[in-house]
């Protein structure tokens, strides 16, 4: 997965049933993804509803989450995009 120029406009997903509010996210991807007041991952603003740009931070924060509770998918396509299935 790669991000940068050009790339889609992404969403992205987090499974509360799996998080387990390890915080690599958030630190990861401080501008997309913050721990909210029940110590669990959430999409920032524009990143859960409207789609962003994929940054290397957010790149990164769904390859690094140990439970793989978060999940990229095209803004414009609904389609996946991070984890592989």
């Amino acid at each position: 997965m790669t991000a940068g120029a050009g790339a889609d406009a992404v969403v992205v997903r987090v499974d509360r049933d799996r998080c387990i509010g390890s915080g690599m996210c958030a630190l990861s991807a401080p501008g997309s993804l913050a721990l909210g007041t029940d110590g669990l991952a959430e999409p920032v603003a524009e990143y859960g509803t409207d789609g962003a740009e994929l940054t290397m931070g957010l790149a990164e924060a769904v390859d690094f989450c140990p439970v793989e509770a978060l999940t990229l998918y095209s803004a414009r396509g609904g389609y996946r995009i991070a984890p592989a299935e």
